[in-house]
Formats: structure tokens, sequence, C-alpha cells
């Protein structure tokens, strides 16, 4: 390959080697096409996802960790702390699997030469700790140094992480689901569940102009029809509906309609509805009506017990589904339930956590959540069941312990 004059005059004036490293750092962040074909290769080596011992399979959701803001100063102790919750927390809790849930890293403050690096950081508690876990992609996962693109290429490479690549033509990059199977000793082939993985997309293009955020904030129509699709063609084969739950890091307008219609006022908690609920209005998809194809699909999928989502840190409820404006609801409706803010970058000073989920199988699959606290606490302990809005559970929302 011929350098061209433009980067002959650029290299003039830097050290060499910095500039060789500065060009490969932006080839290796460039968003490019890639063979998912190459990347499927690695999930078909890898062990099925299976309940544990006791027949449960436990989930630990880090989700708005925030990695990389002010690197020359407050930042690092940012990520530091943030590091010390995620190693306390897989010693208090122990999961079978860890879910990153978007805002991996605020890459509006890396800068071209490490951006993707920060990935690195981040799961360095995973691998120490050797759990498996897979992301979805945020808003601030996509921004002027950094693209999700980049940030996935950097991802593979870890052979513990089962993120998977969204198929060619599809929007957005961590769009994709893993199947669930019993123990080796009671498993017959087929899944017992479903863990689906969403892209909300949002944030800036890699290198687009400076306060460009030019990426649709909401899980698009095309995403939804892939959703549909995969799981006709799941049901084709697998001769029924299985269980699932979904994750996707911007919440869903249905989370809106229950803050607007039973949480209007900040700071307003509820003994049916337990948790901090201090982001009012909460920031969801877009304008309330673009992610209706979205929510459709959702409410149309059989078996869809609850939906997770991160971005408001100054939220970590669960609640039913609501009604909500284009949707039509079609018998039962999913959970939808905020995730806790664990890193200490971001916004907000609430004391840091994580959701805990435990899926449990007898007729039907059944779902205890909780949210471990960063100093060992338990709150917010309950049963997504069917009585779900009318049991009575304690107002604690994790503020009122000292870190």
């Amino acid at each position: 390959m011929h350098a061209t004059p433009l980067l002959i005059e650029v290299a003039v004036g830097f050290d060499i080697m910095f500039f060789l490293t500065l060009v490969s750092r932006w080839l290796a962040a460039v968003p490019r096409f890639s063979s998912t074909t190459t990347y499927y290769s690695k999930a078909a080596q890898q062990p099925v996802l299976r309940l544990n011992a006791h027949n449960e399979f436990h989930i630990a959701i880090f989700a708005d960790l925030h990695y990389g803001e002010e690197e020359g100063g407050w930042g690092i102790i940012q990520d530091v702390n943030s590091t010390r919750v995620m190693n306390d927390i897989l010693g208090f809790e122990d999961p079978d699997f860890v879910i990153l849930n978007g805002d991996i890293i605020t890459g509006e403050n890396t800068f071209l030469t490490n951006s993707t690096k920060y990935l690195d950081v981040v799961v360095k508690p995973l691998v120490k700790h050797n759990v498996r876990w897979s992301s979805t992609y945020g808003n601030h996962d996509s921004q002027f140094n950094l693209s999700r693109e980049a940030l996935f290429k950097e991802e593979y490479k870890y052979f513990l992480s089962y993120t998977q690549h969204s198929p060619v033509g599809i929007p957005g990059i961590t769009n994709y689901y893993l199947p669930l199977y019993a123990q080796r000793k009671d498993c017959n082939g087929t899944p017992i569940a479903i863990l689906w993985f969403f892209d909300s997309q949002c944030g800036a293009e890699f290198q687009a102009p400076a306060g460009s955020q030019n990426i649709p904030n909401w899980v698009e129509p095309s995403i939804a029809g892939w959703f549909l699709a995969e799981q006709a063609m799941l049901k084709k084969k697998w001769g029924k509906s299985l269980p699932s739950l979904a994750f996707v890091h911007i919440p869903p307008t249905a989370f809106l309609a229950v803050q607007n219609n039973l949480l209007p006022n900040a700071g307003e908690e509820s003994i049916h509805f337990p948790g901090l609920n201090d982001d009012v209005p909460l920031a969801a998809e877009g304008d309330g009506m673009q992610d209706v194809p979205f929510m459709q699909a959702l409410v149309n999928t059989p078996g869809l017990h609850s939906v997770y989502s991160g971005h408001d840190h100054g939220d970590s409820w669960c609640a039913n589904w609501p009604n909500v404006a284009g949707v039509v609801n079609n018998g039962s409706t999913p959970h939808v339930c905020f995730c806790k803010h664990t890193g200490y970058g971001g916004y907000g000073n609430w004391n840091r956590g994580s959701r805990n989920l435990k899926l449990s199988f007898g007729k039907e699959m059944e779902v205890e959540t909780w949210v471990r606290m960063e100093n060992e606490a338990i709150v917010q302990r309950v049963g997504l069941n069917e009585t779900y809005g009318t049991d009575v559970y304690p107002l604690e929302d994790g503020e009122n312990y000292p870190v």
C-alpha cells in the first residue's frame, strides 16, 4: 500500500512510531464490514449455557459502567471503584453468568489510541472470576473515537464472552439470542429458555462531527422483524415457544408509561413496585412512537417473562407491562425491570449495585430478582410472578446503607 501525500505530510510533524501507532489504532477503530461467519465460529466452540447443580441459573447484571471518563484525573479513580464493585459483587453472588447491559465505556471521553482497550479493563473482574458474560451496547458505546464494531471486535477475542454480532443487514451490533439448556443429565437437546439481546443504538458515528448524535435511539422496526422471524424459526425447530428474557440498554417507552401512571414524582416509591425512582421523567427510546413495532413484538412473544434495561441511573424498580399507546396487549405481557447503576462513571451519586436474577424451572420458568449493593446488602428482593403488583414489599432502595 502506498502512503498518500497527506499521510506523509502528517508523519513529518510527529514521531514516526507514534504516528504508526495512531494509524494502527484508527484502522482498528474504523467500523467496517466483518464476516459474521468468522464471528459465529467461536460460538460453535463454546460450551452451551446450562442450569447449575441446583437446577437454577443465576445472572448478575452490570449496567452503565461508564469506564474511560476524564483519563487524566478523577476518571481513573472512578474506574478503580467500578472494578472494585464488580469484584465484590462477583464474590458476594458467584453468578453463573453476567450481562453487561450497555454504556460499558463513555466513548466521548476516550482517546483514539485507547478507546477499545478500556474493554480489557472492564472485563478483568470477569476473567479473574472465570465467569461467562454477554453484552448489549449503549448510546455511550458509539462516539467520536469509539465504534460499536470496534468494541465488539475487542470483546470477541475473549472466549468467556458470549456476545454475538447482529446478522448482516440488521441495524446495530448486539442483536442476538442465547439458548439456555438443562443440566446435561436432564437435557433432551431442546433449550429450556432463550435470552434475547437487543441493540437500542443511539450515540454518534465514528469520527462524526463534534456534537453529532446521529444514530437513532430506539430498536428499529427491522430489528423487531428479525426478532419475530427468529422466534418463528425457533418454534418450528423446537416444536414449541420457549420461555425467555430480554435485555436492552435504553428502556422501551413502556417503562415511561409505567412511571407516568404509577410513579410520576421523583423520589416516590411503591410498596408494590419497590426500587429507586429518582430519574423522573425517565429517558426512553425515541419519542414514544418509533419503538412501537419493537414493543408490539415483545408483547406478541409467547413466554417472554421480563425485559431489563439500564440507561436511567436513578431508577431501579420492576413493574408489570402497562397500557401503551399504539401497542395492543394480547394476553400475557412481560414484566419490565430497571437494572442498577453499577459503575462509578456516568451521572449520579446513588449507591452502586447490581440487579441479580435467579431462574428456576418447574412446570414453568420462575424468576426471582434482587439488587445486591456494593456494601453487600440485598434490597428489593421480589418474585416476578402473577401476583407481582399486588404483593407488598419493604421500601428498600439501597440509599440508606452506608458505602
